[in-house]
């Protein structure tokens, strides 16, 4: 019985369920276009797609690293 009188209220909130679900989804599978032409737009996980970017910015991770590692001995 107390399956009966619920069933109204997970009528009125499926397509907002929906909606929301729909969001996320499309969210997750977006591409990544901002520093791309739109001719070849890549996924972010593409493998070959990014390794110059990748790479640049492994390098200055480990500048930061090194300048504040530096920076850090210096004040003492």
């Amino acid at each position: 019985m107390i399956i009966y009188s619920a069933v109204p209220y997970l009528v009125v909130a499926a397509p907002a369920v929906i909606v929301l679900l729909a969001i996320l989804v499309g969210g997750c599978t977006m591409t990544r276009t901002a520093d791309e032409p739109l001719d070849r737009a890549r996924f972010y996980s593409d493998p070959n797609g990014r390794t110059e970017q990748l790479t640049r910015e492994l390098d200055q991770r480990a500048a930061r690293e090194e300048l504040r590692r530096v920076v850090e001995e210096g004040q003492r």
